[in-house]
């Protein structure tokens, strides 16, 4: 594929984690950086659509007509630009679940087929917001992606979703596609508290730290209210004013450095 924009899968089995706000926070710090990415929103709830800004219609094409049939290098006929500077995105809607039930054998490769020969050289990187679940469209991320970005919170049931897809990313990496890797895993929404303390020592424990070889990134992302407000309004939190929404520019400023999304000062 024609492409040197890297390809990352932000996942976790888990809902409610801070997976799409990872993905969102990223696409906010490539573009405060003056960068460009495209962003693949493959999660029916169709979070980064919505924190996009991005209405739908009945005559927007979206993933669940990419997802349909498998057509190669048809991705760039659902592309969207959004009002954040940069930032490009195949969208998502409610019937994207209809996919994850379609049971063609040809349904987890769907994606990795509509980027095929397709040129992303104009991008930075391309971010794919994963489902929570382990189902077809979760396999339509990882067949097709470079790395895998695991976004966690520091709480019990959200690291026994990590353990599970870190199980399903080796299968994937064995079996089908042999350059998925796991990038980075991202503790989200962090809080200061005795559970969350005890939580991301198990986790750096488990995984390493990434910047000594493992996996665990040194950024953590903390929990604001800011970011409500910037998800509910379709505006990058780059756009906002106030401690929170400060908090949380610094936080995926650095963590887009540590992953190599941007470039480091």
């Amino acid at each position: 594929m024609p492409s040197s924009a890297p390809v990352y899968a932000i996942a976790n089995q888990k809902g409610g984690v801070g997976k799409s706000a990872t993905v969102l926070g990223l696409a906010a710090a490539v573009s405060h950086s003056g960068g460009r990415a495209l962003l693949v929103d493959l999660d029916p709830q169709a979070n980064i659509t919505t924190g996009l800004g991005v209405e739908i219609d009945d005559d927007t094409p979206t993933m669940s007509d990419l997802l349909a049939d498998l057509t190669e290098g048809a991705a760039l006929d659902v592309r969207i630009s959004t009002s954040w500077p940069g930032i490009d995105l195949l969208p998502a809607e409610l019937a994207l679940a209809t996919r994850d039930t379609d049971g063609a054998a040809d349904m987890p490769y769907r994606l990795r087929a509509a980027f095929e020969g397709v040129d992303l050289s104009e991008y930075d990187v391309v971010l794919i917001d994963c489902p929570p679940s382990l189902g077809r469209l979760l396999l339509n991320g990882l067949y097709f992606a470079d790395g895998m970005i695991l976004a966690t919170e520091a709480m019990v049931d959200s690291v026994r979703g990590i353990e599970n897809i870190v199980e399903t990313s080796k299968f994937v990496q064995k079996q089908v596609n042999p350059k998925l890797n796991i990038k980075a895993i991202v503790i989200t929404r962090r809080e200061k508290t005795g559970e969350q303390d005890f939580r991301e020592e198990e986790l750096r424990d488990a995984y390493g730290n990434l910047s000594d070889g493992g996996l665990v990134a040194r950024t953590v992302t903390p929990k604001r209210a800011a970011w409500g407000d910037a998800h509910g309004t379709g505006q990058s939190v780059f756009t906002l004013r106030g401690d929170g929404a400060l908090a949380l520019q610094v936080a995926f400023t650095d963590l887009a450095r540590e992953l190599d999304l941007v470039a480091a000062k």
